[in-house]
């Protein structure tokens, strides 16, 4: 049975299923009437910026290595925070009960993604923090591809 067969067959047995098919044209106008995450047509570039910090560890062996540890983990942080506002965070949560008592709660984020050509485009070190601002500009039309869904 093909995969239409199969469709048609499930909407037939349950009246509340719809199967529709959509094509990339719809989703567009969707997006765009919805006014959701697209840009304005007029637009050719999109630019996101994210905010990294990053602190120096205590056990360095020189001021330069806390200096470049801490631009190292700030660049770091920087990248995952675009990469959770293009790509989204996965977050997972896990309570165990016992005798109608909450045990334990834990919930852990994930943040899985891509980023190429990113600028640094400010950078900051003061009292040990350091604070640095990161670009990414994409076509606009690259976006609506990638990420508009």
């Amino acid at each position: 049975m093909n995969n239409t067969a199969a469709n048609n067959t499930a909407a037939n047995n349950n009246p509340d299923i719809i199967v529709q098919k959509v094509d990339k044209d719809d989703v567009r106008n969707i997006i765009k009437e919805e006014k959701m995450l697209a840009p304005d047509v007029s637009e050719t570039e999109l630019s996101f910026t994210a905010v990294g910090e990053g602190i120096a560890p205590l056990n360095t062996v020189s001021s330069a290595q806390a200096l470049a540890l801490a631009k190292r983990a700030a660049i770091t942080d920087a990248y995952r925070q675009l990469a959770s506002k293009l790509y989204g965070v996965k977050v997972n949560g896990k309570d165990t009960v016992k005798d109608a008592m909450l045990r334990s709660s834990t919930i852990t984020a994930q943040v899985n993604g891509l980023i190429k050509n990113a600028s640094v485009i400010d950078e900051s070190f003061n009292q040990g923090l350091y604070r640095v601002n990161v670009e990414l500009k994409i076509d606009a039309d690259k976006w609506k591809e990638l990420f508009a869904y």
